[in-house]
């Protein structure tokens, strides 16, 4: 069980089941829809079971937020506008977020891992950093969870680009805010660029009249920026041409829920990426503060975008216009400029060189070092030399000389005495180093064989071109 820390009580409260492997592969009878009253307390506790469901099934639209409202049976409206708003704070302020971010948290890391590969499939936003349940201040990283599932998109017709998320090449465009949203903030603003207008958890939500999600502030929410995710306008204006380009660097998305300034290990934590950053200046921000953050991250780094009708700037975004194109085309402009920043100054990425501040821990990772050394050892060799040349008793099963092929292949003796290491652990260490395996492994492979099929998918494309002008001609 997950000890709760009572900041967190209202949504989950005192205790949470910690879902392992066992949990979560056992069969059970499916479970119909929770029906929670409009004033439930511990409403995401209530729910978690059939949305863990649902996503195990595929079905990731349970976390869409117009998905979530209907998990709560709508009260009467009160005859008295005065009495309804009086008992506003008292409504069930269920949310997306909140419901996301203790989906993962409440998981063992190789469910959360098998969770998010599933969940990364479809065009939604994730929690990168979120708040830990069992302690106020503190922050987890989810990275560890998040490394490797495989994004692809297509460049042309017959080639498709695949990138493994985390350890290929990937630019983080970063939006963060100076000051205080009063209605149409940061989020809304970004949501109008994206496939769905609730993608990052905004002012804009279903039910959020009744409160912000209990686990937003100074979290980090991310997604990918695809023409699966992008709307039609940012897609044909800045990442087209962009993607066309034939590389297998990924543009990813980071939003930082809050004043950038309350969260200084934040700010950290998204400047050792390769990022630009977008800031949005709310009516109310300082000159001073912003000079704060120029001081944090460097302004050869940061796009501004100024909110509200005051100032008259480059990229003076009128909320009130929010629906114009000539307002959303600014938007569009500052991502366009912001991939155009240099990040080459910053080192490669590697998870395990990244520095957190004191509110920050990463979470559980499955990578063991005997796990990694049997990784080292097929990177090293090859998948395909692996197939070809060590596993030779799996390709000569019907010959009676296997001890003699034992003997004399001393690669083969090191691969069963390396996975000997790992079937030797203790049996949860032993569950994660499996899942190391077969999430590397697969992606070894995947990198290897992805130029031939690559090629088998052009010569395709050739052949079906060939033989229409072949017809066209006997026509």
């Amino acid at each position: 069980m997950i000890a709760i820390h009572e900041q967190w009580h209202p949504i989950l409260g005192k205790e949470l089941l910690l879902i392992e492997p066992y949990h979560y592969v056992k069969l059970s009878k499916i479970l119909t829809p929770p029906k929670l009253s409009a004033n439930e307390s511990g409403s995401v506790a209530k729910v978690l079971p059939y949305i863990r469901q649902k996503v195990k099934m595929w079905g990731a639209d349970v976390l869409r937020a117009e998905n979530v409202k209907t998990l709560i049976g709508e009260d009467e409206e009160d005859s008295s506008d005065e009495e309804s708003e009086s008992q506003d704070l008292e409504k069930n302020q269920l949310s997306r977020f909140d419901c996301i971010a203790s989906l993962l948290a409440s998981a063992e890391c190789t469910v959360a891992q098998d969770i998010f590969r599933t969940l990364s499939q479809f065009p939604i936003a994730f929690p990168l950093v979120m708040p830990e349940l069992d302690e106020a201040g503190k922050f987890k990283v989810m990275l560890p969870s998040f490394a490797s599932p495989i994004i692809k998109w297509e460049t042309k017709p017959g080639t498709i680009i695949e990138n493994h998320l985390f350890n290929d090449p990937f630019q983080l465009i970063v939006a963060v805010r100076i000051g205080t949203t009063f209605s149409s903030g940061k989020s809304i603003i970004l949501n109008q660029l994206m496939a769905s207008n609730s993608m990052f958890s905004s002012r804009s939500d279903p039910r959020a009249e009744y409160g912000i999600p209990y686990m937003i502030n100074g979290s980090i929410e991310f997604t990918w920026l695809t023409q699966e995710t992008c709307n039609v306008s940012l897609w044909n204006d800045v990442f087209e041409n962009y993607y066309k380009e034939g590389t297998n660097k990924i543009i990813l998305l980071a939003n930082l829920h809050g004043d950038a300034l309350d969260y200084p290990d934040q700010i950290q934590f998204l400047k050792q990426f390769p990022s630009s950053f977008l800031v949005f200046l709310m009516p109310e921000y300082s000159e001073n503060k912003l000079e704060e953050l120029k001081a944090q991250i460097g302004s050869e780094k940061l796009v501004y975008g100024y909110v509200g009708d005051k100032k008259k700037e480059k990229y003076t975004i009128n909320t009130n216009n929010l629906t114009h194109d000539k307002t959303l085309k600014k938007v569009r402009m500052m991502f366009k400029e912001a991939l155009q920043i240099d990040t080459s100054d910053i080192p490669p990425f590697n998870i395990s060189e990244l520095k957190l501040g004191k509110s920050f821990q990463f979470a559980e990772d499955i990578e063991l070092s005997a796990s990694q050394l049997l990784v080292n050892f097929v990177k090293e060799k090859t998948c395909r030399h692996i197939k070809l040349y060590v596993m030779q008793l799996q390709r000569n099963q019907q010959s009676d000389d296997g001890l003699q092929i034992w003997e004399n292949n001393s690669q083969l003796q090191v691969l069963t005495q390396l996975y000997k290491f790992v079937l030797k652990l203790p049996l949860d260490k032993r569950r994660q180093a499996l899942a190391h395996l077969e999430k590397e492994i697969s992606r070894l492979s995947m990198i290897e064989s992805s130029k031939a099929r690559n090629e088998a998918i052009l010569k395709k494309e050739e052949l079906r071109k060939s033989s229409l002008v072949n017809r066209s001609r006997e026509d």
